[in-house]
């Protein structure tokens, strides 16, 4: 029988669902829609959260907060249903990404 591929929706694009055997193209596909919506340099760690004070900190702030968020629910979103024990009490999106990556990326880890 044929596997079953699951596929999730973005504005950009259906994109398929990270499973246990397809990380590095799930990868390819988020990082681009993580790219799209500016969040990928906070989900690498490289974007941090803006100091400041004043309104026009508050803003950056806020903006910054809405990019984490929809960071979260697009790496949320794109995995499979046996996957999500893996992320689902994690509120960070560079904690998400590290704990899928060292599970499932054949290239870094001891495991695949």
């Amino acid at each position: 029988m044929a596997a079953t591929t699951e596929m999730f929706k973005t504005d950009y694009r259906f994109n398929h669902k990270l499973s246990d055997d397809n990380y590095p193209t799930w990868r390819k596909e988020v990082h681009r829609v993580l790219i799209a919506i500016r969040a990928y340099s906070i989900v690498t760690g490289d974007e941090l959260f803006p100091e400041g004070n004043g309104s026009a900190a508050c803003t950056r702030q806020k903006e910054w907060h809405q990019r984490v968020n929809d960071a979260i629910v697009q790496i949320h979103l794109g995995c499979t249903d046996d996957l999500l024990p893996w992320i689902d009490d994690i509120d960070n999106p560079v904690e998400m990404w590290q704990s899928l990556e060292s599970r499932l990326d054949k290239t870094t880890n001891q495991v695949g």
